[in-house]
């Protein structure tokens, strides 16, 4: 979990600004491939190419853990106490199939914890999820102040762990875990890639990411999807490359499985796709990463996803959410069918003090019972995957 650029307080203002537009330009020898499909202006995107002969039509795109034609894996959120909360809304046959968990592999004061690693896994297992794992490329994010008084604000250690084997000791304890787990794993490998709150490294995170796969790959850790995501309050350079054709910041799509987004502001789902001074907005951002996951023919899941400025608990800001947040959110489901997985992060923002200063709210849907009850009904159409029905994921079976 981050604090994008549209999430951050006027303090940090003039450094976001700075760092906003510097992570926002190419250098004269980067360029773009042409933009995928309608290139994010929001016209109808053609359906993804029919399934090759050797692939099983129940699935569109062939990918682990894929559910069938038609399907949304229904996800949650990573804190227990408001996990719970959440699934007590919800009735049996609409629980969650998988549940956010978060680990950084840089060092942190509380130290490289693999047995509490291996702990959750298996208790995301034992209340019948699957684990969608983030492992962030660095340590302990800098507060807005502590990084203006850096250096360099490119802090990740994805440069690192692409070119020396520092990290590579706490990357084999991953794998070991996930093959002791033997079950399905969801794996997003520097989640929000290329958004200056996380100090990656342009052209280093790639081979950061492949390494990791290859690593995973080699020691036969078959259980695991890897998966690459974007937040759109970052800059939509995710398809750049230079002059020696390298890319900025796509690992490939030999390494990657499912494309992601997280997608919090209401600008992300709805609104216009080009803003007044003809630049993209946060929503055509979000809709180009989109047509380049379809070009890519590869599936997409929603890993992070709550209306984070409304406040539930305020009946008008709830309903507000709804019109402005829920309702697109949910056509944005429905109208890409390339989106087949989606977390909701159920949470009251405001006890985390970066968030409150950064005007996060309650988005705990037990706040507003108008908003849960439309939130369970709409759960309740036929398309979207619960807890009972992970055995319809591709290859699942193998796994158990």
């Amino acid at each position: 979990m981050t604090t994008p650029t549209h999430r951050l307080s006027a303090a940090a203002g003039s450094l976001l600004a700075i760092l906003t537009l510097a992570a926002g330009c190419s250098t004269p020898t980067e360029s773009r491939p042409p933009a995928p499909m309608d290139g994010g202006t929001g016209a109808p995107v053609p359906p993804p190419p029919p399934p090759s002969p050797n692939q099983d039509p129940t699935y569109r795109f062939g990918a682990k853990f894929e559910p069938p034609v038609g399907r949304v894996v229904h996800g949650e959120g990573q804190w227990k106490a408001y996990n719970d909360k959440y699934e007590a809304l919800l009735p049996a046959d609409r629980q969650p199939a998988a549940e956010l968990r978060f680990v950084d592999l840089g060092d942190t004061p509380r130290g490289w914890e693999p047995d509490k690693i291996a702990a959750s896994l298996a208790a995301i297992d034992g209340a019948g999820r699957i684990p969608s794992i983030d492992i962030s490329l660095r340590g302990l994010k800098p507060t807005p102040a502590e990084l203006a008084t850096l250096p360099d604000p490119l802090f990740g250690i994805d440069h690192d762990v692409a070119n020396s084997t520092t990290y590579d000791a706490r990357i084999l304890d991953l794998i070991q875990m996930a093959k002791a787990f033997r079950k399905p794993i969801m794996l997003r490998i520097g989640g929000e890639f290329n958004g200056w709150w996380n100090g990656y490294h342009p052209y280093e995170y790639p081979k950061a990411f492949r390494k990791i796969v290859s690593m995973f790959r080699q020691a036969g850790a078959t259980n695991v999807a890897f998966v690459w995501c974007y937040e759109p309050a970052a800059p939509d350079d995710f398809d750049a490359v230079n002059a020696a054709g390298e890319p900025k910041w796509y690992p490939g799509a030999d390494v990657v499985d499912w494309f992601s987004i997280d997608l919090f502001a209401a600008q992300d789902v709805g609104g216009p796709v080009v803003g007044h001074n003809g630049a993209g907005t946060s929503h055509g951002r979000t809709l180009r990463f989109l047509d380049m996951a379809v070009a890519q023919n590869k599936p997409v899941v929603i890993a992070e996803s709550s209306p984070s400025h409304y406040n539930l608990g305020n009946p008008a800001s709830a309903e507000a959410a709804w019109a402005e947040w829920f309702t697109p959110y949910w056509g944005l489901i429905a109208s890409r069918p390339e989106i087949l997985w989606f977390h909701y992060i159920n949470y009251d923002w405001t006890l985390a003090s970066d968030y409150l200063a950064n005007g996060w709210q309650n988005n705990d849907l037990g706040a507003s019972p108008s908003i849960a009850s439309r939130y369970v009904a709409e759960l309740g159409a036929p398309k979207y995957l619960h807890a009972g029905e992970r055995h319809l994921l591709k290859d699942y079976q193998l796994y158990q």
